[in-house]
């Protein structure tokens, strides 16, 4: 490799500018890893930004998505109860006809033969009703016509299948959908029996047009493009709407054989988009079918795609000029803080920075008091060690107490053992209690509830009564001690060991300190013939302990045990000292 000089020997100004040349992609390298790792403040509030955005993003499409899912479950049970609806509708319409078959096939003219005064009455009650009536014969003929003068033609009825049916049954029936020339409309016919004795004398015959339908469903208040088809037995189609302006309005162009849904609609292409039920008429046979296409659900459900995208934009970009704001203003007052640590450290003077941002002008006040806090905190935690030893020194000697008693009045190691155990948990229960007070007191009626747990505090075999009033440390073991094995005892023996015992605990503070335990309801009470641990624990550890009396009465009707103490040996006070734990 030649390199160029000058006259005198040096290098050119080109050669000297080749190695800082080489080095300036790795210092561009080395930057981008030093921001990767340690980004700053702008990248970090930036970061945040998204962070926090991202989310309820995700959370919003989430929403969508359910709100998606719901649209379609609401639409197809609106879908389905709308097809209940007006197939109710159109039952009730043909009952109605119904009724007024059965009121007509009532009328004595026919019983006395009088076919015209039947016919004439007839007509007359029909009249403005757009319904035809018919009085058809066991030879099929019709021998009353409203359509006509009377007596009718002699020509046979036009739907036999329908008279045999009733003629065989003597039940009322409802016939398909077929066209009569003479009225130039579809009609369906109500066949009612007219009884003789027991047997069919005539079959009385109801004709009324399917266009009557469209008063019956047009009270139907739909949103657009809803629609509904009504199919006869035979797949006839008997009405068919559609939903215009918010009411269901006919569709007349559906083609009478073998009607679809989709034809109804108008567009053979959304069969697969649609949602849609059918239901079954259980007093015609016919089948209602409703539909909407699903493009109607999803119209709301895009929309709020839309939203969501544009808003979410407009977030993203909020967030990032909010971090890029906030950054540069951070930035500044704690790139003066940390020329502030530096001074400290070198041991110069450091004055306060000047800045509105409260959180950085405490931290520069904080480190002028930093050694100074510290040795308080020092002091404060081998006070707390002190604490500490202290209170596990009562634990102890209080548990090793119990334990030299519970070993003098246990006859083997079992004895001892449950006795034992039994005592440190009651012990345990308290100190739980206390722990969360600080040790410094606990409520009484808590104390109450927590030793009683076990047995049915709060069922009704147990009444806690008495005016809030708090223990020290002292008093809530000594008291719970007594507790527990009073409980013990009227669980095994008395007054919990049977469904209608009770016991009623109650306390009242006056010049001194009061508890009673009263059993009720339980087996007959005899006193015991010697003390156990139990005896030595309700009374003679509960009385020295707090420096007060114990009577214990051993009633037929039920144990009473009361316990009198001095106020100040169960109030809550400042600990200096050692408990006396024997």
């Amino acid at each position: 490799m030649s390199v160029q000089t000058r006259s005198d020997g040096r290098p050119t100004d080109d050669v000297r500018r080749q190695p800082a040349l080489a080095h300036a992609p790795r210092k561009g390298r080395l930057s981008l890893w030093r921001l990767w790792r340690r980004p700053t403040l702008l990248v970090h509030l930036i970061s945040f930004a998204l962070i926090v955005l991202v989310p309820a993003l995700l959370f919003s499409a989430f929403l969508i998505v359910q709100f998606s899912q719901q649209q379609q479950e609401i639409a197809a049970a609106q879908v389905n109860d709308t097809a209940e609806i007006v197939s109710n509708a159109i039952d009730r319409e043909i009952y109605g006809l119904m009724t007024s078959g059965r009121v007509l096939a009532a009328s004595p003219t026919l019983a006395e033969d009088r076919l015209a005064q039947f016919h004439e009455r007839t007509a007359a009650a029909l009249l403005g009703t757009s319904t035809t009536a018919e009085l058809v014969d066991g030879a099929m003929d019709v021998l009353v016509d409203t359509r006509g003068a009377f007596p009718p033609n002699s020509l046979p009825f036009d739907d036999r299948r329908l008279a045999r049916q009733v003629f065989e049954t003597r039940r009322p029936a409802v016939s398909g959908v077929r066209f009569r020339d003479d009225r130039g409309e579809f009609v369906y016919h109500v066949a009612i029996p007219v009884n003789q004795e027991e047997n069919v004398k005539f079959v009385l015959v109801l004709s009324k047009a399917t266009t009557s339908f469209e008063a019956v469903i047009a009270d139907r208040n739909l949103p657009s493009q809803w629609t509904a088809i009504i199919k006869d037995a035979a797949g006839k189609r008997v009405f068919a709407a559609v939903t215009s302006d918010g009411r269901m309005r006919a569709h007349q162009s559906v083609s009478y054989d073998n009607p679809s849904i989709v034809e109804t609609i108008g567009n053979a292409s959304m069969e697969a988009e649609l949602i849609k039920a059918s239901t079954v008429s259980s007093l015609s046979g016919w089948t209602t079918t409703v539909a909407v296409p699903s493009a109607v659900i999803g119209r709301p459900v895009m929309r709020s795609w839309l939203l969501l995208i544009g808003a979410g934009a407009l977030l993203l970009a909020f967030s990032i000029a909010l971090g890029i704001t906030f950054g540069r203003r951070l930035a500044q007052p704690i790139l003066k803080l940390a020329r502030q640590a530096e001074q400290i450290g070198r041991g110069e003077p450091a004055t306060v920075i000047s800045t509105d941002i409260a959180e950085i002008a405490q931290v520069s006040k904080v480190l002028a008091q930093a050694s100074r806090e510290r040795r308080e905190a020092e002091e404060q935690n081998r006070f707390l060690m002190r604490e500490m030893s202290h209170r596990a020194k009562n634990q102890y000697a209080l548990i090793a107490s119990i334990a030299r008693r519970a070993a003098n009045e246990s006859s083997d190691t079992a004895q001892f053992l449950a006795t034992l155990s039994e005592a440190l948990n009651s012990l345990a229960r308290s100190a739980d209690l206390l722990s969360s007070g600080g040790w410094q007191s606990v409520s009484m009626s808590e104390l109450a509830k927590s030793q009683l747990k076990a047995f049915g505090s709060n069922s009704d075999q147990i009444v806690i009564e008495g005016q809030p009033l708090f223990l020290n440390a002292t008093a809530a073991q000594t008291i719970g001690l007594a507790l527990h094995e009073l409980a013990t005892n009227a669980a095994k023996y008395g007054a919990l060991s049977k469904p209608e015992g009770k016991v009623q605990i109650r306390w009242a503070v006056g010049d001194n300190f009061s508890l009673t335990w009263r059993e009720s309801g339980g087996p007959p009470v005899t006193p015991p013939r010697h003390s156990g641990f139990g005896t030595l624990v309700t009374q003679k550890m509960t009385a020295r302990g707090l420096g007060g009396s114990v009577d214990m009465d051993y009633a037929t009707t039920g144990v009473v045990w009361t316990l009198t103490a001095p106020l100040d040996a169960i109030e809550p006070r400042p600990e200096s000292g050692e408990d006396d734990a024997s």
